[in-house]
Order: C-alpha cells, then structure tokens, then sequence
C-alpha cells in the first residue's frame, strides 16, 4: 500500500514498488513528478505532459490490439 511520507508543502508518497529493494518516492509537484529511489538523492522528472501523451499512446495502442482481435475473430452471426 502506497504510504503518505510527508505533506505539508509537498505531497510525497512512499510506494510499495522496490527498485534493488529500495522503495520507490514519488514526489507530486505542480509541473509533474520527481521520482527517486529512498535514500538516494538522484531522481527522475516526469512531466504532467509526457504522462499525459504516454497515457494516450497506451490508449491507442490497447485500441488497436481490440480492432485487431475483433477482425481476427470470426463473426458467428453473418453465417447462416
């Protein structure tokens, strides 16, 4: 479960997620998010934009993956 570390100014979470078994924090900001491993002090920025148009290209990616399992599959109803 995703763990509140600190909010007073700054929303930062403490997640279940382990990268060489530290947990990863995640630091919510106005521009997007720092993420770090805890206890280090090197992090990565993400903005609200790149996970906006990240979210978009899963989405269409997963749109895409339907139409083609709904032309692969046959159409029982057409044959009589």
């Amino acid at each position: 479960m995703t763990k509140l570390a600190r909010r007073k100014r700054l929303l930062v979470l403490e997640t279940p997620y382990a990268i060489r078994g530290r947990a990863l924090v995640v630091h919510v900001e106005g521009y997007g998010l720092k993420l770090r491993e805890k206890g280090c002090r090197e992090h990565v920025e993400i903005t609200w934009a790149q996970v906006y148009n990240r979210a978009a290209e899963i989405a269409a990616e997963r749109a895409r993956q339907e139409r083609r399992r709904r032309r692969k599959r046959p159409n029982s109803t057409s044959q009589g």
